[in-house]
């Protein structure tokens, strides 16, 4: 008989910060799948264990997180079979072969700040440095990018953005590649940064988000939040 692993069945069905969070990071590093035989699997990819292990908490899930070399080093997979995730997630947007005809969900307003936070997590990245470094006085950016296979969902990212004060983001398509790239400069990457790590978050990857505390504390700019 196969072995019957728990987890909640209903986790998509409610939104709430950790529901929305883990599915902005579906939206980057997840997949559904539907099989030949009718059955349905949903998984989970990151190269850091920890947070693979506080989203299993959230799932109330005692299935096993696995380790796979990648082109990119060690990363880290669960893997849940559930038809009911597969049609919550189907009615909240996710579909199988998702990259290209993805666009960003409806997300309430409460948790959009979240989803956000969990596609960034998933594919996006944020950098911090000195340009201008031939002047007397270089200039310290902080720079915030997503990435996608759809460039659709990236203009639909935008858009959503600006309705919460971003004002600029610039969409990259390197000609070798088959994806895209949406990059904002240090005012809007301020912007994204405080609807990102709002009063609710608890699930982040620490190493990105110690990124924009650095800059602001080296620019003397206000607290996370």
């Amino acid at each position: 008989m196969p072995v019957v692993k728990s987890y909640n069945k209903d986790f998509f069905k409610t939104w709430s910060s950790d529901m929305a969070y883990i599915l902005g990071f579906l939206y980057a590093d997840g997949s559904i799948v539907e099989t030949k035989r009718g059955t349905h699997f949903v998984a989970l990819y990151i190269a850091d264990e920890d947070i693979l292990l506080a989203m299993r908490v959230c799932f109330g899930s005692d299935h096993k997180i696995s380790k796979r070399s990648a082109a990119t080093g060690s990363v880290y997979r669960i893997q849940i079979g559930s038809s009911e995730w597969f049609d919550d997630l189907g009615r909240l947007g996710l579909l199988p072969n998702k990259t290209k005809r993805m666009l960003v969900p409806v997300v309430p307003k409460k948790f959009f700040g979240d989803f956000i936070r969990g596609y960034f997590d998933g594919d996006g990245n944020v950098w911090s440095g000195f340009i201008h470094k031939d002047r007397r006085n270089p200039t310290l950016v902080l720079q915030v990018s997503f990435t996608s296979g759809s460039k659709d969902f990236l203009c639909s990212l935008r858009t959503d953005l600006q309705k919460h004060g971003v004002v600029g983001g610039g969409i990259y398509e390197p000609k070798k590649g088959n994806f895209a790239r949406l990059i904002f400069s240090s005012t809007d990457a301020l912007i994204i940064q405080k609807i990102m790590y709002n009063a609710e978050h608890k699930l982040f990857l620490k190493r990105k988000k110690a990124v924009f505390d650095k800059f602001i504390h080296n620019c003397g700019g206000s607290s996370t939040g």
